[in-house]
C-alpha cells in the first residue's frame, strides 16, 4: 500500500471514525453488563434453573427484531441521506438507555426491571436494523478507491480497540458501581455520537431514488437476487449463517454461565486479590480485541489483492479451530479434568487466536463488499447480508438457553463443537470461494 495515504485527512472519514469510537465504547460496556445483569435479575425472578433461559430469550429478541427490521435499513439506506439514518437512530438510543436507566436508578421490583430491560432491547434491536445498512454501506461515499483498504482496516481495527476499551471499562465499573451510571453514561455516548455524526457531508444523490414510497419486500428480493447471482459473495454468506449458529451460544450464553455459575464458585481462582470475577470476565473478550488489533494493522499495511479466496477459507478455518478449542477447554473444566486456572489461562490463548483468524476474514470481505457491489445496491445488499448472515443467531440463543436450563452447559459445547466442525468441512471443500 503507498505509505503517503493517510485516510484520516479526510474529515467525513475522521468525523465516522471518532463519532463511531465514542458510542460504541460505552456500547460494548454496555452489553458486557447487560450479559451479566440479565442473567443476575432473572435469577430473582425465575431461580438458577430457568435463569439461562431468560437470559436467551433476551438475547433472541433483539436479533429476531434486528432480522425482521433491517429489511427497511436496507431499503432506506439506499433511497435517503444515510448519515441522517444514523444520528436520529442514536439519538433514539441515547434517549430510550437514559430513560431505562432512571426506572433502574428508581429501584422497581426485579420483574419491573426485567420489563423494561426486555422493551429496552426490543427498540435498541429495531434501532440497529436501520443504522447498521447506513453506517455499513457509508464508507464507499466517503473515501477514496485507494483509501478505502486502510478505511476499512482502521475501522475494523478500531472496533477492537473499543473492545478493548470497553470491556475493561465493563468490568471495572459493574465491579464497583451501581448498574444504572453505566445506563447513565452509554446514552449520554450515543448522543455524543449523534452530534459527531450530523457533521458528515457526502452526496447522497449518487445512491437516493426519487419513486415513491418503496416497496420494501420488492426491494429485498432484488437485493437478494443481486447477491445470489454473486455466487462467491452468496457462498461466503450461507457459510457465515451457519458457522454463527454454533459460535455464538459458544460466546454470548457460554461465557457469562461460566463467569456466573463457574468462576463466581470458585473458592480460588488466579489473581482473585486484584481481578474480580467481572474482571476476568472482559480480560478474556479484550484478549479477542487485543489480537485483532495487531491482525487490523497487519492487514492495513498490505494492498489491496486481486484474490482474497485462500485468505478467507483459512482464515474461517483458523477461527473454528480456536472456537472449538474453547469449547473443549470448557467441557474440560465443568467436568473437573482441568482446574480453574487452567481454563483461564488457556481461555485466554484461545481468544487470542480468534480474534486474530476473526479479523483476517472480516475486513477482506468489508473491502470485497465496497468494490465489488453496485453503489446504488449497497445498502440493501448490506442489510441482505446483515439478515442471512445473522438470521439463525436469535434461535441459536434461545436453543442454547433451553439446552443449558434442561440439560447441561456440557451438552451444549458438545453440540455446538460437532456442528461448528461438520460445517468447516463441508465449506473446506467448496471451491467457490476462490473466485473471490
Amino acid at each position: 500500500m503507498n505509505g503517503k495515504i493517510n485516510v484520516f485527512k479526510n474529515k467525513n472519514y475522521a468525523l465516522l471514525f471518532y463519532g463511531v469510537l465514542v458510542s460504541n465504547v460505552a456500547h460494548i460496556l454496555f452489553n458486557f453488563v447487560m450479559s451479566l445483569y440479565v442473567l443476575r435479575i432473572a435469577k430473582e425472578v425465575y431461580g438458577d434453573t430457568y435463569a439461562p433461559l431468560v437470559q436467551g430469550i433476551y438475547l433472541g429478541l433483539a436479533g429476531i427484531v434486528l432480522v425482521a427490521f433491517m429489511p427497511f435499513g436496507g431499503v432506506l439506506a439506499d433511497r435517503i441521506n444515510k448519515v441522517k439514518i444514523m444520528y436520529i437512530t442514536d439519538y433514539i438510543r441515547g434517549f430510550v438507555i437514559l430513560l431505562v436507566g432512571l426506572v433502574i436508578f428508581m429501584n422497581p421490583s426485579s420483574m419491573t426491571k426485567l420489563i423494561f430491560l426486555f422493551i429496552m432491547n426490543f427498540i435498541l434491536g429495531m434501532n440497529s436494523a436501520f443504522f447498521n445498512p447506513a453506517s455499513g454501506s457509508l464508507l464507499k461515499f466517503i473515501v477514496t478507491d485507494e483509501e478505502l483498504p486502510q478505511a476499512s482496516s482502521y475501522l475494523h481495527g478500531s472496533m477492537n480497540l473499543q473492545n478493548i476499551a470497553g470491556l475493561i471499562l465493563g468490568g471495572i465499573m459493574f465491579s464497583l458501581l451501581n448498574v444504572y451510571t453505566i445506563f447513565f453514561i452509554n446514552g449520554i455516548a450515543y448522543l455524543i455520537s449523534a452530534v459527531t455524526e450530523m457533521f458528515i457531508k457526502y452526496d447522497h444523490s449518487t445512491h437516493s431514488k426519487s419513486e415513491d414510497t418503496p416497496k420494501v419486500m420488492q426491494e429485498m428480493k432484488a437485493g437478494i437476487k443481486y447477491l445470489y447471482n454473486y455466487k462467491p459473495m452468496f457462498s461466503l454468506i450461507i457459510m457465515a449463517l451457519s458457522v454463527n449458529f454454533f459460535i455464538v451460544p459458544i460466546l454470548n450464553n457460554g461465557f457469562p454461565y461460566f463467569i456466573d455459575y463457574g468462576l463466581k464458585s470458585e473458592t480460588s481462582y488466579l489473581f482473585m486479590n486484584f481481578l474480580s470475577v467481572e474482571n476476568w470476565y472482559s480480560l478474556i473478550l479484550v484478549s479477542f480485541s487485543i489480537s485483532g488489533i495487531i491482525m487490523a494493522i497487519i492487514l492495513s499495511r498490505r494492498a489491496k489483492k486481486d484474490s482474497y479466496g485462500h485468505d478467507l477459507i483459512n482464515a474461517i478455518v483458523a477461527f473454528g479451530f480456536a472456537i472449538v478449542s474453547m469449547a473443549i477447554i470448557m467441557t474440560l473444566y465443568y467436568t473437573n479434568v482441568i482446574p480453574i486456572n487452567l481454563t483461564l489461562i488457556l481461555t485466554v490463548i484461545a481468544c487470542l487466536f480468534a480474534g486474530l483468524a476473526s479479523t483476517a476474514f472480516n475486513v477482506p470481505v468489508q473491502i470485497i463488499m465496497q468494490n465489488s457491489i453496485d453503489p446504488k445496491q449497497l445498502g440493501k445488499v448490506v442489510s441482505v447480508s446483515s439478515v442471512l448472515s445473522q438470521a439463525l443467531i436469535p434461535i441459536a440463543s434461545l436453543i442454547a438457553g433451553f439446552v443449558i436450563s434442561q440439560f447441561s452447559i456440557i451438552w451444549l459445547y458438545i453440540l455446538c463443537t460437532i456442528g461448528l466442525i461438520v460445517v468447516i468441512v463441508i465449506y473446506r471443500k467448496q471451491k467457490t470461494y476462490m473466485e473471490i
